[in-house]
Order: C-alpha cells, then sequence, then structure tokens
C-alpha cells in the first residue's frame, strides 16, 4: 500500500534530496494521517455517544488532535516549500513549529476538558453499554494505527524527516491508548467500579502530556535549541579535510524549517599560509557541506601561529593545566604576547554549562594559578566560550 500511494502521489520518488519531491512526501504523509484520523474520530465518537463511554470519546477527540496534527504538518510542508522573498530571507520554514505550536494548545484543552468529564463519571457513574461487535471496531481502530505507524516510520526514514518519525511514535501511542480502553470496556463488565470514569483520567492524563510533549517539541527550535551532535561531528570531519585546517571551533547552526538549516564556524588555518590557497580551500570545504548536508556554512578563518616552540610549549602547559580542572575543558585562539617581566597568553576557554555564571571568576582565577606555576610571568587572558 505504501509504495502505490507513493507512485501515485510522489514523481521521481527516488529523489528524496529534491525539495520539491520532499514537499510531496510530507503532503501525502499529512493527508493520509487526515484521512485516517477523521475516519477513527468519527467511528469512536459514535461508538462513544452510543454507549455512553467517556473513554471511548476521549480516545475519539485524541484522534481529532492527530487529525489537527497531520493538517499542521500538511501546512508545514507547504509552507517550507514556498520561495525565499524580502520579508523572510531565510524561507519560512518555521511556519511549521508556530502551527504546531498552536494544535499544541489545542490538544491541552482537549486533554482538560476531558479530565473534567472523566472525574466527574468517577463521581456520578452511570452504566456504560458493552458488546462484541464495539470490541470488534475498536480492534479495526488498533490496525489502521499500527498501518499508519509503519506508514510514517518508512516515509519518515525515507526522507530523513524528524516530523514523520514523531508522526510514528504518536500512532503507536494511540496504539496503546485504543488498547487500554478495550481493557476497561472489558474490565468494567466483572468489576463493580467507574472503570470507565478511571480509564478516562488516563486518557486524559495521557492527552495534556501529549499536548506538552508537543509543545516542547516546538518551542525548541524555536527558542534555539542545541545543534544535533551527529549533524554538528559531519560538519567538522567535512570541514577538516581542507589541506589547511588545523582545527574548528565556534560551530553555530541555526535552523529554520526542516530541511533549512544555516551555519557559521571558525576554522584555524596557519598564519603564514598563502591567504589565496587557503581562501580557495575553505570555499570548497562551504560548497562540500552542502552539498553533502544541505547545510549553508560559513566559515571565518583564524590564523594561527604554527611550528613556533615557544608557542606549542604554551599551548601544551595551558591544555594540561584546564584538563587538570576538568577534562571537558577546552581551548582555541591561543596567542602569546612576550614581554621582558609579563608574557600575557590569551585564548578562548570553551566551558561546558554546567558552569554557572557565578563560577566563571573562580575558574579563571584557578587557570591562571595553574599557568604561574609554569611560570610566573604567565598572565592568562581568557575569552569564556560555551560548547555550540
Amino acid at each position: 500500500m505504501t509504495n502505490f500511494l507513493v507512485r501515485l502521489f510522489v514523481p521521481h520518488g527516488d529523489d528524496v534530496k529534491n525539495p520539491a519531491v520532499r514537499q510531496r512526501y510530507g503532503i501525502l504523509a499529512g493527508a493520509t494521517g487526515m484521512a485516517c484520523n477523521v475516519f477513527l474520530f468519527l467511528m469512536k465518537f459514535i461508538i462513544g455517544t452510543i454507549t455512553a463511554s467517556v473513554s471511548i470519546t476521549a480516545d475519539a477527540f485524541n484522534n481529532l488532535s492527530d487529525g489537527l496534527s497531520s493538517l499542521v504538518s500538511v501546512i508545514g510542508f507547504r509552507m517550507a516549500g514556498k520561495e525565499a522573498d524580502e520579508e523572510h530571507p531565510f524561507g519560512h520554514g518555521r511556519t511549521e513549529y508556530v502551527a504546531g505550536l498552536v494544535v499544541a494548545f489545542l490538544i491541552l484543552m482537549v486533554g482538560v476538558e476531558f479530565l473534567q468529564t472523566s472525574i466527574d463519571k468517577i463521581l456520578h457513574p452511570t452504566e456504560t453499554g458493552f458488546s462484541w461487535v464495539l470490541m470488534g471496531i475498536l480492534a479495526v481502530s488498533l490496525l489502521v494505527k499500527l498501518w499508519m505507524g509503519a506508514f510514517n516510520r518508512r516515509l519518515g526514514r525515507r526522507i530523513d524527516s524528524p516530523v514523520l518519525i514523531a508522526a510514528m511514535k504518536d500512532s503507536l501511542n494511540d496504539v496503546a491508548v485504543t488498547s487500554l480502553v478495550i481493557v476497561g470496556m472489558i474490565a468494567g463488565q466483572y468489576i463493580d467500579l467507574p472503570v470507565d470514569g478511571y480509564v478516562g483520567v488516563l486518557l486524559a492524563l495521557f492527552i495534556v502530556w501529549s499536548g506538552i510533549s508537543a509543545a516542547k517539541d516546538t518551542l525548541d527550535p524555536l527558542l534555539g535549541e542545541a545543534a544535533d551532535p551527529d549533524i554538528a561531528e559531519k560538519l567538522r570531519a567535512l570541514v577538516m579535510q581542507a589541506p589547511s585546517v588545523v582545527g574548528v571551533h565556534d560551530l553555530v547552526i541555526h535552523n529554520y524549517g526542516a530541511g533549512k538549516m544555516l551555519a557559521s564556524m571558525h576554522a584555524e588555518v596557519p598564519g603564514n599560509g598563502d591567504i589565496f590557497t587557503m581562501h580557495e580551500e575553505i570555499d570548497l570545504a562551504e560548497r562540500r557541506v552542502f552539498k553533502e548536508t544541505g547545510v549553508t556554512l560559513v566559515i571565518h578563518m583564524d590564523p594561527i601561529l604554527i611550528g613556533d616552540p615557544k608557542t606549542d610549549h604554551i599551548h601544551e602547559a595551558a591544555t594540561h593545566v584546564l584538563h587538570s580542572i576538568d577534562e571537558e575543558l577546552q581551548l582555541h585562539d591561543l596567542r602569546v604576547v612576550d614581554g621582558k617581566n609579563r608574557i600575557n597568553v590569551v585564548f578562548d576557554m570553551v566551558v561546558p554549562f554546567r558552569y554557572k555564571k557565578e563560577e566563571l571568576p573562580a575558574l579563571r582565577q584557578r587557570v591562571q594559578q595553574g599557568l604561574q606555576k609554569v611560570d610566573p610571568r604567565y598572565q592568562a587572558v581568557i575569552q569564556i566560550d560555551r560548547p555550540m
């Protein structure tokens, strides 16, 4: 079925790096999700109304919220495909996150409403209808959600889309939710307790948790989350292939929507190298990164002194001091300003975020003391950097 839908709606489906093809995959996945979830919502809402089951009705609205999420996915993929313009020079990809935030609040509202309804069902229980025909219909719902999970997983991996992978996880969560509804309805026939109300509370809490999770997933990229370590490492490795580059640091990656990332990086190059040759190598590195990752990278060249025994000795001593304090401390851009009675050792120190702002002066002092044990003339001039 998946291959049939791809052949029908995604021409040139093998060209997954093509933005237009990627957009069609996203729209196909979103439209399929909308159709399936609206079907499940209508089916469960009718069943919940007939049986007066608050848990089935809650599960129905959970499917409706999933349908809204699929709609947002379609809008997101369509907006992400719009060309950049004067007002939005980096494109429209972040529209997906904004729309996702709206849906997250809708999910939260649904969850809170059904939490109140379920508690009322516990306090004022009413009889819930039951039949094996209804169980069979809910079983069909399980099969639909299992297929949707496999469908989103396959498309998500094909185009490397975190949105579709998240949709796959959501479908599997829905399988667990509907299973809980089935267990609750069966148990309610043998236990003299308002099981339906208790199951409804669990489902309402699950919906609230899903809303909070969805809000976090959309807020993180809007606020500026840390770069994916795998992507960061791949960018570093690709730039280090340039013959003149001896080190890289200060990598910053900005996410402007799925498949739209801009990055900047400092690359250390020999201070006595040929500037035109090194500039050409940097240009080639930027193009290589875009070709292999799709990330638009801008590289700033930092000239450093290489092969000077004194500078190399001080660099080794400073590295030893930092690692004696904390193995995670790093330095870059070291330079030495020599004087008769004072030698300024100037460098950037990369400090993990677990060090609070108020702890930094004491950390600087420890580094200063460590360097002066090597040579009393050393004066540390430290710029604090954070890991990117």
